[in-house]
């Protein structure tokens, strides 16, 4: 194979979105992508003859994400605005701006807008109920930063969130100009339609995106990446350990979540402090469960999340959101369930293959799907099929986890590796709006050299 300016590894939305903006910048990209399909964890599926995304994707937009568009010179998809917001308060869904008074609201924005940078990011390891406290003793405040908290990550729970991540993704919302109730979008025809442009750029700018192509390692040589290793032959055997050849790069970009780095890094090329701290820090995940059902006609309007607080058995945070299901079907509607909780509330996800932990998750899903569609009875009996999720979300936003508590994507001691992904210190914020922020940076500075 040629030499390349820039290999890629992975294939979801980092991958893409730096191998785009290279592209644009006249370097020559190589995506390669272990599986069948772009996307990673942000992938869309056809089923039914619908579009799905694995899992519930609603893009937070602040600018980053349209900004890589914008750069490129293409349209951005179009997307349904989710801009109503809804909480069971007192046995009833009540408009969120029926609990608290807007005097409180204001004072909260007021206390944030008047932090600098500096002391948002000496706020990191506080709980952000601790921060609060600091503004009001009245009770409603505590419903107002889960609000907020649920904007800026998928119902974060109140005591665990650090207070410095959580303002500092606020700040950001609205320097962006954006009101706090039209910040998420679902994007019409799933999340293909941010890919494929994307990967299509790549291609139409003198690069390549390579599907069924997996990284057997990154080469690096005298404390710089001189390229990757592909295995090469046809496995015979499970065992069987296959040739390899190295394709030559200036740069490389490695797109894998934090805890799979080493599937691809030597830890031997890199110190010990470092390798014992990703190893630490990879396991101290968030977690994202979802059932999506499909439904004739949605149980609420379609730009609307509905917010709970504790469900009655799980105790987990809830939210709950409508959206039209894309394809051949376009008649029908999903309707999503989504909790999330911490590494150490679920059972450990990254050991599924051992038939406890497959075991409690069905328990924790059977849970979660009775006591939400007790709220929502007209989906249970009336749902075409449903999917269910329970998946690994990123490195949690909790104290002591966020900010420079989380590594850089620059690696030590080697001078050419970018990591890009949501769970480095760049990537500041929430989803694939961060991933887009940090592409930004890797990329700049790779044009930079």
């Amino acid at each position: 194979m040629d030499k390349w300016d820039v290999i890629i590894v992975g294939a979801g939305y980092g991958g893409l979105c730096s191998g785009a903006l290279l592209a644009n910048k006249g370097k020559k990209v190589l995506v390669l992508e272990k599986g069948n399909s772009i996307g990673g964890l942000a992938a869309s599926v056809n089923y039914a003859g619908q579009i799905l995304d694995d899992g519930a994707h609603i893009p937070l937009l602040v600018g980053h994400i349209e900004g890589v568009f914008s750069d490129l010179g293409i349209p951005f998809p179009e997307y349904t605005l989710v801009n109503k917001c809804e909480f069971y308060h007192e046995n009833q869904w009540t408009d969120i701006k029926n609990i608290f008074p807007f005097e409180l609201y204001k004072k909260a924005l007021d206390a944030m807008l008047q932090l600098t940078p500096e002391e948002i990011t000496k706020l990191d390891d506080l709980p952000l109920n601790e921060w609060v406290n600091t503004i009001s003793d009245d009770p409603s405040i505590h419903k107002l930063f889960f609000y907020f908290g649920c904007v800026t990550s998928v119902g974060n729970r109140y005591n665990t969130y650090s207070a410095g991540e959580m303002l500092y993704i606020l700040k950001e919302v609205i320097e962006s100009g954006r009101v706090m109730s039209e910040t998420g979008g679902v994007v019409k025809g799933g999340m293909n339609s941010l890919l494929q442009p994307l990967a299509d750029f790549i291609e139409n700018h003198g690069g390549e995106v390579k599907l069924n192509t997996p990284v057997e390692s990154v080469e690096i040589k005298d404390g710089r990446a001189i390229g990757v290793n592909i295995e090469t032959g046809s496995r015979l055997f499970h065992s069987q350990v296959l040739d390899i050849i190295n394709v030559k790069a200036e740069s490389v970009i490695v797109t894998l979540p934090l805890w799979d780095i080493f599937s691809v890094l030597d830890e031997a090329d890199f110190p010990n402090w470092w390798t014992d701290w990703i190893n630490w820090l990879g396991n101290k995940v968030g977690h994202v469960w979802n059932v999506m059902y499909s439904v004739d006609e949605p149980p609420f309007d379609t730009n609307m999340f509905r917010f709970v607080e504790s469900m009655p058995r799980t105790g987990y945070a809830a939210i709950f959101f409508s959206m039209p299901t894309y394809g051949d079907e376009v008649n029908q509607n999903q309707f999503h369930i989504c909790y999330q909780g911490h590494y150490d509330e679920y059972p450990d996800l990254f050991n599924r293959k051992n038939a406890g932990v497959r075991k409690k998750t069905r328990e924790i899903l059977a849970l979660m799907e009775q006591e939400s569609l007790e709220l929502f009875p007209q989906v249970k009996n009336a749902y075409n099929w449903r999917v269910a999720h329970a998946a690994i979300y990123s490195i949690t936003q909790s104290p002591g986890f966020v900010g420079y508590k989380r590594p850089s994507m620059k690696l030590p001691g080697v001078s050419n590796i970018y990591l890009v992904s949501s769970n480095v210190r760049e990537a500041r914020g929430i989803g694939i709006a961060a991933v887009a922020k940090c592409s930004q940076l890797a990329v700049s500075d790779i044009i930079s050299k």
